[in-house]
């Protein structure tokens, strides 16, 4: 049990469920196979959290940039 919540992108810290913070839940990736116990209980991670839609939006931008998988295909001019 925490005494507060902190913002996954900037670090702010909040009082624990804070009135305004965004809440985001993780999904377990395609590759996990699920077991008796998750399926019994859920996911054990934590949920994300952040305090303004602006740390949810940059975390998000980041997270999508960052994923090697989207990038594909080659670049014009590299030929």
């Amino acid at each position: 049990m925490s005494a507060g919540t902190q913002c996954d992108n900037c670090r702010t810290f909040g009082p624990s469920r804070a009135p305004g913070w965004f809440y985001l839940a993780q999904q377990p990736s395609e590759d996990e196979t699920p077991s008796i116990i998750a399926a019994l209980f859920g996911n054990p991670s934590e949920p994300l959290t952040f305090c303004t839609v602006r740390c949810l939006s940059e975390w998000a931008f980041v997270h999508a940039a960052a994923d090697e998988a989207a990038a594909t295909g080659t670049e014009p001019g590299n030929g």
